[in-house]
């Protein structure tokens, strides 16, 4: 019997774990850990199974909490990452027709915070994001040209 729930939660673990791939963060690989370690413990050695789990996820939560969450970097994902960037616009943007600027090597599609208009071929600075659009404003290395 004890063997079966150590399957169904080291099987709880993994999803705990895949669910990470999906919603990025770091929040669940502790629990994920944890649950798997108490899994295997339950099918291998029942009686040490509760204390050795608890010790192993407490272990795991120092480490991802000294290395990963103490680190001090800002992890951004999607355009979110671009917010600060400049890029070059491509193609103009319109009061009521998005343009399209480089960053990165990527093309995305951009607007202007109050709608203005702007031409292709100039440094543009992301501002903010607005759905699928990068909010951007003429950089100021325009002026310096």
């Amino acid at each position: 019997m004890q063997s079966d729930v150590g399957y169904i939660l080291i099987f709880i673990g993994l999803v705990i774990i895949l669910m990470e791939a999906f919603t990025p963060g770091l929040y669940f690989p502790a629990a994920g850990i944890a649950l798997i370690i108490y899994g295997i413990l339950l099918v291998v050695a029942p009686a040490y199974a509760l204390p050795l789990a608890v010790i192993a996820g407490l272990i795991t939560i120092y480490i991802m909490y000294r290395f990963v969450y103490k680190s001090g970097m800002n992890i951004k994902i999607g355009a979110e990452r671009l917010i600060g960037l400049e890029g070059d616009l491509v193609e103009n943007i319109e009061e009521n027709k998005p343009g399209y600027v480089i960053i990165n090597n990527e093309k995305w599609q951009a607007k202007t915070p109050d709608r203005s208009e702007l031409k292709a071929g100039i440094k543009v600075n992301v501002v903010k994001i607005e759905g699928v659009s990068l909010i951007v404003e003429p950089s100021k290395s325009n002026n310096e040209n």
